[in-house]
């Protein structure tokens, strides 16, 4: 009896520990695939935090339209830097505390259109312009600028960029519409990440723009509650270091 009981305990303790499955999609410099491997600043960000959570995980990049869906079944599964809305809150979990906060938002503009708005517009100047503003369908961008569209009613382009966060960019330079929205961080990577959109592509500061949004860990409702107390916790302590200091500074 006792030989068996000690065999259970052994076979409990072997028993491996949940994985955590952490969605991202390709949006640089926030996150994506180079050389192979996940990286970007909010991939960093999530690494500190895991790492200090002591929580198994695997990255896995998957196009947006997608993770959402696979979020809302039970599960050890997570997103990267989500935004926090009280229609996701009733559907996902979320951790206790953002992981970053944006920077405030610009607009990424065809050079060529530049001229259509003053040297530093407000946001109602840039959606009552003549200009076509493009959108990735079912892209939320935060209180204050989903406001804004609905106020101001702007010319507009809703694309389905699937996994490729870049087709904005060209269609841009296309002329497929004239411009879009990014946060300060994202805005001067895209405009210096080559020559072709160095030559095609400005970025325009935005007057009255608030300070950014902040960005969760969005999670299924069916993760593991021990997973995901370790995460709060590690969350706060990371939120403290210099590490984290460095890579959530990243325009100083």
């Amino acid at each position: 009896m006792s030989l068996l009981l000690a065999f259970s305990v052994s076979g409990l303790a072997a028993e491996p520990p949940a994985e955590l499955t952490v969605y991202y999609f390709e949006r640089m410099p926030f996150f994506g695939d180079r050389d192979g491997k996940a990286s970007g600043l909010l991939i960093d960000i999530s690494r500190l935090i895991l790492d200090e959570a002591g929580v198994k995980y695997r990255l896995v990049n998957v196009p947006v339209i997608r993770f959402f869906e696979s979020l809302k079944k039970p599960g050890n599964s997570c997103l990267i830097g989500a935004l926090k809305t009280k229609e996701r809150e009733t559907i996902y979990a979320y951790s206790d505390d953002y992981i970053y906060r944006d920077q405030p938002f610009r607009i990424i503009v065809n050079k060529r259109k530049r001229k259509a708005l003053p040297e530093r517009p407000s946001i109602k100047q840039v959606l009552e312009s003549e200009l076509r503003l493009g959108v990735s369908d079912g892209y939320v961008y935060g209180d204050w600028l989903d406001r804004k569209i609905i106020e101001h009613q702007p010319k507009l382009q809703k694309i389905n960029i699937g996994n490729d966060s870049e087709k904005m960019h060209r269609m841009i330079i296309g002329g497929r519409f004239d411009y879009m929205f990014a946060v300060a961080e994202e805005a001067r990577h895209i405009v210096t990440e080559d020559r072709e959109r160095s030559d095609n592509l400005t970025s325009v500061e935005i007057a009255d723009a608030p300070r950014g949004n902040m960005r969760y860990l969005l999670c299924s409702k069916g993760i593991d509650g021990a997973i995901m107390q370790k995460i709060n916790v590690a969350i706060r302590t990371v939120k403290s270091s210099r590490d984290y200091e460095r890579l959530a500074n990243p325009l100083n």
